[in-house]
Order: structure tokens, then sequence, then C-alpha cells
């Protein structure tokens, strides 16, 4: 598996955020924005500049608490699985 790490984004009509990415070997990626409990996972490329709006997720969860940087986002997915 990837390591965790933030990209630069946008959600709703272009709010800047940092997005918590969290690759996985079978090409989907986990994904928070920065402080958000909602964690979601896709196929799609989630790289700088990314609208998280955009995105099709395929899996979704609720963090227990705000992911608030990439070792949060870490440990609510790997709790998750």
């Amino acid at each position: 598996m990837g390591h965790a790490s933030e990209v630069s984004g946008t959600y709703g009509s272009g709010t800047p955020c940092i997005v918590l990415i969290y690759p996985q070997r079978n090409g989907a990626t986990w994904y928070a924005v920065e402080g958000s409990q909602n964690v979601n996972c896709t196929f799609e490329p989630v790289e700088d500049g990314v609208n998280v709006e955009a995105l099709s997720d395929h899996d979704t969860f609720q963090a227990d608490a705000p992911v608030n940087d990439a070792d949060d986002l870490y440990r609510e997915v790997e709790e998750c699985e």
C-alpha cells in the first residue's frame, strides 16, 4: 500500500481545501477533506487541483473524529478495513 499524503483541492463552489489521500494497491484511493469526518474511496485520480465534488466514489464511511492529517486518514481506513 502507498503512504498517506495530501494534495491541494477544492469542494463546493471552488472552496480551497487540503485533500488527504491514502492510495491502495488495487488502484483505489481513500480520501478526506482536512477537518471532515467523511472518508471516501474512488478509482479516479486524486491529484493537486482536484475538485472532490466531481469524483465518483465507490465506498464511503464516517470517521469517529475529524480527519486532520494524513496519519488520521491512515488510522481511520485501517480501522475500517
